[in-house]
């Protein structure tokens, strides 16, 4: 018997490094796999709600990891600075991911604008409206004459939506910019009719 100990054949030998080759190439490719699935990029979450047209502050943004595809629209945390000081376009809420299509350097009134806050009942406005959306407001063209005097309108668009009817009236609070000169006319008016209109009539 030899005392060398045990001493694999040349073909033993084949095997072990054919199989020490396929046990690299498991590894590798379990580590390329992970490497693809730990790819989160840190990107700005909105913190707390902001509403529509207000000035967003650092406070009102956080940083969040997130690994998602590449077409979700997101904004690099990197990019902080050129997002604070933006107007909210629309109502951006808590949890949710910051998107440019979101954010506007100019005020969401525009010059010569007022917001008026025209209250409806519970259930009377059109389906589908959201902030931004063009509407008509069909109110009363003098308030002091009687029912059959025949009713004025005048156009707007919605700046902010009601979170929940008033518990006492039952009454929603929508806020409308409309033209300076039609915010008395409105804001005086004791009964509106809120009408949804073609979004492609909102110029913004």
């Amino acid at each position: 018997m030899s005392a060398g100990g045990f001493r694999p054949t040349a073909r033993r030998r084949g095997r072990i490094a054919i199989g020490g080759a396929l046990v690299a190439v498991a590894v590798a490719g379990n580590l390329l796999v992970y490497g693809e699935l730990d790819r989160s990029a840190p990107v700005l979450q909105v913190a707390r709600d902001v509403p529509a047209g207000a000035l967003v502050t650092a406070d009102d943004l956080r940083t969040v990891d997130v690994d998602v595809d590449a077409t979700v629209r997101t904004v690099p945390a990197a990019d902080l600075d050129l997002v604070v000081g933006q107007h909210a376009k629309v109502r951006l809420v808590a949890g949710s991911l910051v998107v440019t299509e979101a954010l506007q350097a100019e005020p969401l009134v525009a010059p010569g604008a007022a917001v008026v806050a025209v209250r409806v009942p519970d259930g009377a406005l059109p389906i589908g409206l959201r902030e931004r959306s063009p509407v008509l407001l069909v109110l009363p063209a003098d308030t002091g004459s009687d029912a059959a005097a025949p009713l004025g309108q005048v156009a707007g668009r919605v700046v902010g939506l009601p979170s929940a009817p008033d518990s006492v009236n039952g009454l929603l609070s929508l806020s409308v910019e409309v033209e300076a000169a039609s915010a008395p006319l409105v804001a005086a008016a004791s009964e509106v009719a809120v009408v949804l209109l073609d979004p492609g009539a909102d110029p913004a």
